[in-house]
């Protein structure tokens, strides 16, 4: 049986599009997910799948913390920005207005909302892998409605990481 009827499928569950922003001594980074959910309320914790090729996905799982700004729905260019490579020698926070949560993560002052996390589980899950974080602070920023994959954001396979020379 072809792949595609699931595939298909799995494209009409609607997810959030975000911007998860790490940083630790001076290096930040940030990349857009859309596999995001809540998984508990007391305590109140989140995961994100990132594919396993992502360049950003060693730096993340470095970090004892992270941040996961929603985006607005007509954040659709910021986005885009934060799904392109990071290998590229420009930062992408650069030029952007970032505040810091009270965990060190950046925080992008345009996002809808935000959400301040510290890495509690990583889990490997196929050729991606899960990231637990507890919320320990969190702040509606803007007015809006959320950007969304039902809205036309499509997610991508990440391409495989270059071997180091």
């Amino acid at each position: 049986m072809s792949e595609q009827p699931i595939l298909d499928a799995l494209a009409r569950i609607p997810y959030p599009v975000a911007v998860v922003t790490v940083g630790r001594g001076g290096v930040e980074n940030g990349l857009t997910v859309s596999w995001l959910s809540q998984v508990s309320f007391s305590p109140p914790q989140i995961m994100i799948a990132i594919d396993n090729h992502h360049f950003s996905i060693d730096f993340l799982r470095s970090t004892a913390n992270f941040a996961v700004n929603l985006l607005r729905e007509d954040q659709r260019d910021l986005a885009a920005h934060f799904a392109g490579p990071s290998d590229t020698g420009r930062g992408k926070l650069e030029g952007l207005q970032v505040d810091e949560a009270p965990s060190g993560a950046p925080v992008l002052r345009s996002a809808l909302a935000f959400l301040d996390c510290e890495l509690v589980a990583s889990h490997p899950c196929g050729d991606h892998s899960l990231f637990i974080g507890e919320v320990l602070h969190g702040a509606v920023l803007a007015d809006g409605a959320p950007l969304t994959t039902a809205t036309g954001m499509r997610y991508h396979r990440a391409r495989p990481k270059k071997a180091s020379s």
